[in-house]
């Protein structure tokens, strides 16, 4: 398994035009989180993006809604670079940081944070710092959705995830030509550090959020919490 190289231009263009394969539920939960924003954002709201990569999510936000700015953050240059191609410079603020380093970190209060497929990235400690943070840059009752890959579950159950992969493969419109065995294997050598739903939700709790999943398939979940 090659480690993922976000700092190299070529791997972050490539990640950006396939991101699709090997995900097959990637589209309908990217759908589903704009719809959110796009609902429940209040006029002239300000969103913060932690791991912003390439700006997918608010290219397609900021065409449905004229009225909202952004606040990016990725410790990729090579993404904030794609970034840039795409959004424009006076609604979206972009920042090159890591979100593992919270501490150095310096953003306004906003309405709503989304974290996309990036949370998995640092240890635990740092992943539960995030959840702190966020609540502390959240106005009341703001959103926090986290779009993002969890742990698979004990062994004993992989032979069911396999299948699942087998079925979401034959339902996608992007596959990857994985079997579900293959699906299973490559995750064991991943230089990451994905935890358990369970635990998610735990830590948002523990931070002061109120918080339920709204989408879950296989490894690959959408969940939510406000800030109480």
């Amino acid at each position: 398994m090659v480690k993922d190289d976000w700092h190299n231009p070529e791997f972050a263009l490539h990640w950006d035009q396939t991101a699709l394969a090997g995900n097959p539920t990637r589209k309908e939960q990217k759908d589903l989180l704009i719809f959110l924003l796009e609902q429940k954002l209040f006029s002239n709201a300000t969103l913060l993006d932690l791991g912003i990569g390439s700006g997918q999510i608010e290219e397609k936000l900021l065409a449905r809604r004229a009225d909202i700015t952004v606040i990016g953050v990725d410790a990729s240059k090579a993404m904030l670079d794609l970034a840039r191609t795409w959004l424009d410079p006076a609604r979206c603020q972009l920042i090159q940081h890591d979100i593992g380093d919270t501490d150095t970190l310096a953003v306004p209060m906003v309405q709503a944070v989304i974290i996309v497929q990036t949370l998995h990235h640092p240890p635990h400690d740092k992943q539960k710092a995030v959840y702190r943070f966020v609540h502390q840059h959240l106005e009341p009752g703001g959103l926090f959705l986290i779009m993002d890959r969890i742990q698979l579950p004990d062994e004993a159950l992989h032979p069911v995830c396999a299948d699942m992969w087998d079925w979401l493969e034959r339902k996608t419109d992007h596959p990857d030509g994985t079997t579900g065995e293959e699906f299973l294997n490559k995750f064991q050598h991943k230089h990451d550090h994905p935890a358990g739903l369970e635990e998610h939700l735990h830590w948002l709790r523990e931070s002061g959020f109120t918080t339920t999943c709204l989408h879950l398939a296989l490894n690959r979940a959408l969940w939510v919490g406000v800030k109480v």
